[in-house]
């Protein structure tokens, strides 16, 4: 199988399934279809001509291609993100982070938001997640609230949400209301006495405030992922396009004994689902199975611990565990002071 073809100058007009087709130093592929024709490869030439075909797979179908420009749905997609995907495509990474992000980002109903965001996250180098998500920084106090309502509990693992019609969507009101997330760059501008990692949907974008050189931005929705343990300005926290947390954080997975805990060690562990033994709570312990389970699939270190307690023990909110009532330790000389009553079955 050959296709018919002539070169001209820098252009190489060639037929393709009765399509012509007039390749010139422009595209991506220049270079490798002119030496896959040389060498009279053709079907790696006609996978070089139009290689975003592949990308309508990663995307539901919704991504078309009309005169070199990108489409979703048959709208003009955002210029910036179209040419790094196909980009990315031609060079042999991995697109699927990059699809995902694309998806989110066109479930964003403001189209102001969907034509700035992914500018903002190219210029202030801030990494997408591997399920489409993205990762910014935050100040926050030293007890973790906010900044300036001292009211939202902003812990690791927390999830801190507000209604999207009360953010502002004036991008020239550069301080108003909302959930505030920033670039590196920022953080120097932002008071607070932690700096935490938060991960944001770009569904859930609001606006890009113009001030301060687009370095910031407004969302409805976060979940705080993780803590800059050391001076965000002693390191860099983000070496990678696609990155699940900041590079100094740890997150160590919360403890509990919980049905709901029980049911996440199980799912992440990929150990039997088994919800017989908790009665009412059969309810937690599935949601945990599920969350477990696809932490686990999709890459995540865990976020909970199922750990079990001594009979009559009981585990307070800080992980640690107390007696029953009236217990009296005796004294012991080379081991820990085990209680007089009651069983130590785990």
């Amino acid at each position: 199988m050959s296709y018919p073809y002539i070169i001209q100058g820098d252009n190489v007009v060639i037929v393709v399934d009765g399509t012509p087709h007039t390749i010139n130093k422009s595209h991506l592929s220049y270079q490798k279809i002119v030496d896959a024709i040389k060498v009279g490869v053709w079907d790696q030439v006609k996978e070089l001509i139009n290689p975003v075909k592949r990308i309508v797979n990663f995307s539901r179908g919704n991504v078309s291609i009309v005169n070199g420009e990108m489409f979703w749905k048959g709208q003009p997609f955002h210029n910036a993100l179209a040419t790094r995907i196909v980009s990315m495509l031609e060079e042999g990474f991995d697109i699927i982070p990059m699809a995902n992000f694309m998806h989110n980002l066109m479930c964003n109903p403001s189209r102001q938001a969907v034509t700035e965001l992914y500018g903002f996250l190219e210029k202030n180098s801030l990494p997408i997640t591997p399920d489409g998500c993205f990762l910014a920084y935050k100040r926050v106090r030293g007890d973790y609230k906010d900044c300036h309502t001292g009211t939202m509990d902003n812990s690791v693992g927390r999830v801190v949400e507000m209604e999207r019609n009360m953010v502002d969507d004036n991008r020239n009101n550069t301080c108003s209301t909302g959930l505030h997330f920033c670039s590196h760059s920022y953080l120097a501008s932002f008071s607070g006495d932690r700096t935490v990692i938060v991960k944001i949907d770009p569904r859930d974008v609001v606006s890009i405030p113009s001030d301060y050189d687009n370095a910031k931005g407004r969302t409805c929705r976060y979940e705080v992922v993780g803590e800059v343990q050391q001076n965000p300005d002693d390191r860099v926290e983000f070496t990678k396009p696609v990155q699940r947390n900041a590079n100094s954080v740890k997150v160590e997975p919360k403890t509990g004994s919980t049905p709901f805990y029980r049911g996440y060690t199980d799912g992440f562990t990929n150990a039997e689902f088994n919800n017989t033994h908790f009665g009412s709570d059969r309810t937690a312990y599935d949601e945990g199975y599920d969350k477990g389970q696809m932490h686990r699939e999709d890459g995540y270190d865990p976020r909970y611990q199922y750990v079990s307690t001594l009979s009559g023990w009981t585990r307070n909110a800080d992980g640690k565990v107390s007696p029953p009532p009236g217990t009296v330790f005796t004294a012991q000389t080379a081991n820990w002071p085990l209680p007089k009553t009651g069983p130590m079955g785990y």
